[in-house]
């Protein structure tokens, strides 16, 4: 297995889109990162979108998001595939002159760009058992390939230009043949009172043979100094876990840990965009970098002491639905 990790660490960051197939495909490389006092943050994303059976229509999209704490600043731009490079054996990825490396990222769309660099001394964290990154189920995959980095530099919008200094997050790799049926997914670079503490989670409801699932939860943590992993496929099942518009709970526990929480942001803290599914339709994913996590972790080994942890305003919080402004008030843009 330590072989399995070494090679997959290596490889977190390799694309694996294939040009010559026609089954529909998307995958995405974003960043993203929280200001170290206020409530602000960042979030962009580079994305192949491959329609299935259509490898005419395959296009590079650029996402980014700029949030100040009063007003959130979206932005979109899409590309010919021919002028996007996504190489299957280094990490390097380029949409018309956008660039995106393991310690770099420029970009414009329209009014706004931005030009950083980044670093990290973590090593990549999987969401899901490493088999399952090899195997056909479940259809979408995720990596954080750089916990914990540290970004510099700078964005512009419209006139405003916003310096980029020691601000913390992830550089993150996803990709699948579908997007997920309905899902929340959480991660927190750091709490607010455990600076050195990682959450990783989703909550999703799955359509398998035309049957839905009840919620699914997985969850890794890393904290002082320790991996948990709660992350098997029994821990699918047995792990708790619900979310509604824009409120979400968890429990989750092995024989060594027990981890609850809640994570929460306020309408307002929330942007709707338009994900494309390979498979056809679309899907909404109603976005924010500025909600909070409250967190209660029971080591066993500590005689059952808990510790509370917190996030005020640094979570990560995104729903994937299919469900239109009329049932959560959030606009969806592009």
């Amino acid at each position: 297995m330590k072989i399995q990790q070494i090679q997959a660490e290596a490889k977190a960051n390799f694309s694996r889109f294939n040009p010559g197939s026609s089954k529909g495909f998307y995958e995405s490389y974003f960043i993203r990162a929280n200001h170290p006092t206020e409530k602000q943050a960042f979030w962009i994303r580079y994305t192949i979108f491959a329609p299935k059976d259509e490898p005419q229509n395959n296009i590079g999209e650029l996402w980014f998001i700029y949030f100040d704490g009063k007003e959130i600043h979206p932005a979109k731009a899409e590309f010919p595939i021919e002028n996007c490079s996504f190489p299957n054996k280094n990490f390097y990825v380029e949409l018309q002159d956008n660039i995106l490396n393991s310690a770099r990222a420029e970009g414009k769309i329209d009014d706004v760009s931005w030009k950083l660099e980044f670093s990290t001394d973590h090593k990549p964290l999987f969401l899901l058992p490493l088999p399952y990154y090899n195997s056909p189920f479940p259809k979408a995959k995720s990596i954080v390939s750089q916990p914990f980095a540290q970004f510099k530099g700078h964005l512009k919008v419209g006139k405003k230009k916003f310096s980029i200094d020691n601000w913390v997050g992830s550089q993150n790799h996803n990709w699948g043949e579908k997007h997920t049926d309905y899902y929340a997914w959480g991660q927190v670079a750091g709490f607010d009172n455990s600076p050195d503490t990682f959450l990783e989670l989703v909550t999703a409801k799955l359509v398998i043979g035309g049957v839905e699932t009840p919620f699914l939860t997985i969850l890794v943590l890393r904290h002082k100094g320790k991996e948990y992993q709660i992350n098997s496929l029994s821990s699918w099942f047995l792990n708790k876990g619900s979310f509604d518009y824009f409120d979400w709970e968890f429990h989750c526990k092995t024989k060594e840990i027990e981890v609850k929480g809640r994570i929460t942001a306020p309408r307002s803290a929330f942007v709707g965009l338009c994900y494309h599914n390979p498979i056809g339709g679309d899907k909404n994913c109603l976005n924010s970098k500025i909600a909070s996590c409250e967190l209660e972790i029971i080591e066993k080994s500590k005689l059952g002491m808990p510790q509370s942890l917190y996030s005020d305003n640094k979570c990560a919080f995104e729903i994937l639905t299919n469900e239109g402004e009329e049932n959560h008030g959030v606009e969806i843009n592009f």
